[in-house]
C-alpha cells in the first residue's frame, strides 16, 4: 500500500502536492488524472496507485506494473504555458525522474525522448500529455511509471534482458512514497525554470544523455534510419545528424 501521508510529509513545495488521490487498482493514472481535471481546480493533484492494469506508454504501447511493488503515479498541472515548451515539460520530467531516483541511490539515465535507464536497461518511463487551446497549453498530465520492489523474475520473460529495477539494482527495497514525494519536489522548481532559464532545464537533460554523440536509429515513416544524436534546440527538439545534414524531431523511437 502506498500511505499519502508520508509522501506529503515529505514535500517542500509551495503547489504541488496538496492533494494526493490514492487508488488501489487503477487502470492508468493518466486516464484518471484527465476524469479528475472535469471536476474542476486539480491543479498540483498525484494520482497514485498499488495495481496499475493497463498503463499508457508513447506511440499508443503498454506499460506493466508489478502490483503493490512498482510505482505508477501522474501529476496535475493545470496552468496556462506557450505551446513552444512542450517539449520542454517532457524535458523537465526526465531530469526530475532521474534527481529523485539519485536521492534513493540510483545512478539513472535518460533516453531520448521519455525513457528511464540504468546502463542498457530500461528502469522506467515517463508519458506527459496536455490539452492545448488557442496556442496555449491549458492542462498536463505527467504520468511517471518506475520498476521499484521487484524482481526482474517478476516481469513477463520476453523482457528480462531489456529492464531492470531498484531493488536489483541496489539490492534493497524502497519507500515508493519518497521517490513520489522526491519526485515532485524537483519538478516544482523545474516548472520555474520555463519562464526564467529554459535553457537550464535543456542542460541539465543533455548532461543526463546515454546517447549524446552517439549512432543511434530509429523509425521514420517506416524506414529505419540511422544519425548521431546532436543535441536539442531551444525549445527541446532533438537534434540529429542524417547523412551530415542537422535535422530536428519532436518525438522519435530510438530503437
Amino acid at each position: 500500500m502506498i500511505f499519502t501521508q508520508l509522501i506529503q510529509t515529505n514535500l517542500r513545495t509551495k503547489e504541488l502536492g496538496k492533494n494526493v488521490e490514492y487508488y488501489n487498482r487503477l487502470e492508468s493514472t493518466n486516464t484518471e488524472s484527465w476524469e479528475l481535471i472535469e471536476e474542476k481546480n486539480q491543479h498540483g493533484t498525484i494520482v497514485v496507485t498499488d495495481n496499475q492494469f493497463n498503463g499508457k506508454g508513447q506511440k499508443n504501447n503498454s506499460w506493466m506494473m508489478v502490483a503493490g511493488k512498482g510505482l505508477a503515479f501522474s501529476l496535475i498541472i493545470e496552468k496556462k504555458y506557450p505551446i513552444s515548451y512542450s517539449g520542454l515539460i517532457s524535458l523537465a520530467t526526465g531530469v526530475s525522474v532521474v534527481e529523485s531516483l539519485k536521492k534513493r541511490g540510483v545512478e539513472a539515465k535518460l533516453k531520448w525522448p521519455n525513457d528511464i535507464f540504468v546502463y542498457d536497461k530500461k528502469l522506467g518511463g515517463i508519458l506527459c500529455e496536455s490539452r492545448i487551446l488557442k496556442n496555449k497549453i491549458e492542462k498536463i498530465v505527467i504520468g511517471v511509471g518506475i520498476n521499484v520492489n521487484e524482481t526482474i523474475l517478476e516481469h513477463p520473460e520476453n523482457l528480462h534482458n531489456h529492464l531492470t529495477t531498484m531493488f536489483e539494482i541496489s539490492n534493497h527495497a524502497h519507500q515508493r512514497e519518497l521517490i513520489i514525494a522526491e519526485f515532485i519536489n524537483c519538478i516544482e522548481h523545474q516548472l520555474y525554470y520555463f519562464s526564467s532559464d529554459p535553457k537550464k532545464i535543456i542542460n541539465e537533460w543533455l548532461g543526463n544523455c546515454i546517447h549524446l554523440d552517439e549512432k543511434i536509429c530509429f523509425f521514420e515513416n517506416g524506414e529505419i534510419i540511422e544519425g548521431i544524436f546532436r543535441g536539442l534546440d531551444e525549445n527541446g527538439l532533438a537534434k540529429i545528424d542524417v547523412q551530415n545534414e542537422i535535422k530536428t524531431y519532436s518525438s522519435i523511437n530510438i530503437i
